[in-house]
């Protein structure tokens, strides 16, 4: 049975940080909403409570949500914090920013319910484990493709992101953490090498994953780290993830 979590919300609009507390309290957690820097130093009834993860507003009024990492994670030492930001390029360097300052996880704007509950589950695989769930990105020019890789993948327990274009994919996830990477070699716009390369430049030492229908490309794309012929089955997907997860991947010189 899965911990009920407490959430702190630092979120300087109240019409938002309302519609972000509703939708983690409808997927089962307790919400405590701050919306001033105030409020967050001084409120000594907050500093009583215990909280398992905190979402912070990388832009929180005039304060720097960088600038609440440090002290949310010395009042509370076993909180995850969670950085939160509007879906933006100008927000990745901060991203990046707060990675390095403690910040486990990111939030990005807008987002849905499925995100929350996707957020509890990483929250409490980190309470347990120390780490959040493996993260598998898919990427397929195919619609339909992509979606049942994802919910295979998803159905096992992994925390998966899908893709169209692997342009769109380094775009929003490249401050992220990110696992193993599975990508068809055959889409509109970037070669196959190009895209294998690009994402070693991205994710260094990720796990990658080269889908085809060609049969060729098993000896074309010596890159990647496993092949998957296309069509492929549910439990197929599942060996060929786990097996590039399970090992040290070596880079290779592209």
């Amino acid at each position: 049975m899965a911990t009920r979590q407490s959430i702190l919300v630092l979120e300087d609009s109240q019409t938002q940080g309302n519609l972000i507390s509703k939708m983690f309290v409808e997927c089962g957690a307790d919400v405590q909403l701050v919306s001033t820097a105030r409020e967050f130093s001084m409120s000594p009834d907050l500093f009583d409570q215990k909280f398992s993860a905190a979402i912070i507003d990388v832009h929180f009024g005039e304060v720097s949500g960088l600038k609440l990492i440090e002290p949310v994670s010395r009042r509370w030492p076993a909180i995850v914090n969670v950085m939160m930001t509007a879906n933006s390029t100008d927000d990745y360097a901060v991203l990046a920013e707060a990675r390095n300052l403690g910040a486990h996880l990111v939030l990005k704007k807008p987002f849905d319910k499925v995100r929350v509950s996707d957020l509890l589950k990483d929250i409490e695989s980190i309470q347990i484990t120390g780490r959040p769930r493996q993260h598998v990105v898919v990427i397929d020019d195919s619609k339909t493709s992509c979606r049942i890789a994802t919910e295979v993948l998803r159905s096992y327990g992994y925390r998966v992101s899908g893709f169209q274009t692997g342009e769109d994919a380094i775009r929003q996830l490249n401050f992220d953490h990110v696992d193993a990477v599975l990508t068809d070699l055959n889409m509109p716009g970037m070669p196959g090498e190009e895209l294998i390369c690009l994402v070693r430049d991205v994710w260094e030492n990720i796990g990658i994953i080269a889908m085809s229908a060609d049969a060729s490309n098993k000896t074309r794309f010596k890159e990647a780290d496993a092949f998957l012929p296309k069509p492929f089955g549910a439990e197929e997907l599942i060996h060929t993830v786990g097996g590039v997860l399970a090992k040290d991947v070596e880079v290779l010189d592209c």
